[in-house]
């Protein structure tokens, strides 16, 4: 995790003017708000789960978050009262670990979209501010061979972070189709404008909400990386020498391949495994539906 963070404060990774802060400022802001937001939803589940036994209808005297084996008994006030304070802060210590890790990785991804917007912001400005002085000008090639660098480097940021926390996603997304299935199944069975369908409902948005922000800015990387490859031609690459255009071709060639985040080529990080999860737990749901009549 060091090693990864270092890797964002590598000299080629800073702003060198106003306008290079601004487009990481701009990333920064968004990876914020993905936190606020995502902390949102996720504490009003929790807060909707920890209140749904008290008023709901109870099923039982002591009602509490979760059917649980207790070596105690809690017909007693301050026996139930303890039992119930464990519960409610085992959920929101697990909200809190979840929204945590997951905003880790949200907030990487976001901020190598913005690496890859900082680069693409350097290669379209190295022949604008002084063609005519390009041939004379030794440092342009210097520039180049520095954004080939700064390329390279956002690919070992992004190789860390699949090697870090992609099989963990894997992980989740495996067991969030069982969750989406199951939840939508119990749904079914509840009664609507319920406190436990509201419960319910606020769960399911938040788990489709934590795989849509995974494959969303999953999604954005590979975009982004393959833009390198326009801001490239936007740029006057015709005056620049032989050896550079070299360069900046390898950048093309490497980048028309897109940046993915994935396990071994399984559960990439892209919309289209997300609708692939949408309808993967849709189709055992109807499995489910019709086993249960």
């Amino acid at each position: 995790m060091s090693v990864l963070l270092d890797c964002f404060r590598k000299e080629t990774c800073r702003p060198r003017n106003s306008e290079e802060r601004i487009i990481l400022l701009k990333y920064d802001r968004k990876a914020k708000w993905c936190v606020k937001f995502f902390m949102s939803i996720s504490q009003a589940t929790c807060i909707a789960l920890i209140l749904a036994p008290i008023m709901g209808p109870q099923k039982s005297d002591r009602p509490l978050p979760f059917k649980t084996y207790l070596p105690y008994s809690i017909s007693g006030l301050y026996p139930y009262l303890a039992t119930y304070l464990q519960h409610a802060g085992a959920i929101f210590y697990g909200v809190l670990l979840n929204v945590s890790f997951d905003s880790l990785v949200y907030g990487f991804t976001i901020h190598v979209c913005g690496q890859i917007e900082l680069l693409c912001y350097r290669l379209s400005k190295i022949f604008k501010d002084h063609p005519e002085q390009y041939q004379l000008d030794s440092s342009k090639g210097a520039v180049i061979s520095e954004c080939v660098r700064h390329h390279l480097h956002v690919h070992e940021i992004v190789r860390r972070i699949q090697s870090l926390f992609v099989w963990t996603v894997t992980i989740l997304f495996i067991f969030s189709m069982v969750t989406l299935c199951t939840s939508i199944f119990q749904m079914s069975k509840t009664r609507i404008l319920s406190v436990a369908f509201l419960s319910l409902t606020l769960y399911l948005g938040s788990m489709l909400f934590q795989v849509f922000f995974y494959c969303w800015y999953g999604n954005e990387l590979q975009l982004k990386s393959k833009g390198i490859v326009d801001a490239i031609y936007s740029s006057d690459w015709t005056i620049a020498t032989i050896r550079d255009r070299k360069s900046l071709l390898f950048v093309m060639a490497i980048s028309q391949k897109g940046l993915k985040l994935s396990y071994y080529g399984i559960f990439s990080l892209a919309l289209d495994t997300f609708t692939w999860i949408l309808k993967t737990s849709y189709s055992t749901f109807n499995v489910l539906q019709q086993t249960s009549m």
